[in-house]
């Protein structure tokens, strides 16, 4: 499950960057001649989500198979997309820019870009975490074999004298 929470985390931080974080309407319409009504998670951060994106998917395969230093990254790339989302993105999401000096009726609103990066570092958080104070989840794989006990090795002790014992008559 933590997997999976963790997968569509670092999913949603890759949607993000392609996605509109910050959108302009004027009136009815976020059309208008000559401006820049949408502003994607690229155009705010350049190639920032996408590296945090795929760092996450490489800490998340780590992490699941152990590594703790990875768990810790990949809280890190949470907090770090978090800080994104909180610091850099929500005191503009309401900031029409050019557009409002030009339009009185303009209004900016979060886009659906800003709440996928929030939520993808929430669940990046949330799954490196609980990594970190469950520790791994047990999966499917090889049992180790388990060591001989001393009445089991006792006995075959005594099952090797007695086939000595029978093949010397």
């Amino acid at each position: 499950m933590l997997a999976l929470l963790g997968l569509a985390g670092a999913v949603l931080l890759l949607v993000a960057s392609f996605a509109t974080v910050i959108e302009i309407t004027v009136g009815t319409t976020s059309k208008v001649v000559d401006a820049d009504t949408a502003q994607s998670g690229w155009d705010r951060h350049g190639p920032a989500l996408l590296l945090l994106g795929f760092l996450a998917l490489f800490l998340l395969f780590a992490g699941l198979r152990g590594a703790r230093v990875a768990v810790v990254g990949l809280v890190v790339v949470g907090v770090a997309s978090l800080a994104i989302a909180w610091a850099w993105d929500r005191p503009h999401v309401h900031d029409t820019g050019s557009v409002g000096d030009v339009y009185a009726d303009a209004t900016a609103d979060p886009g659906t870009g800003y709440y996928l990066e929030t939520l993808g570092g929430a669940l990046l958080l949330l799954v490196g975490g609980s990594l970190l104070v469950f520790g791994r989840t047990p999966g499917p794989g090889p049992r180790a074999p388990e060591a001989p006990t001393s009445a089991s090795a006792e006995e075959r002790s005594r099952a090797r004298r007695a086939r000595r014992a029978a093949s010397a008559e």
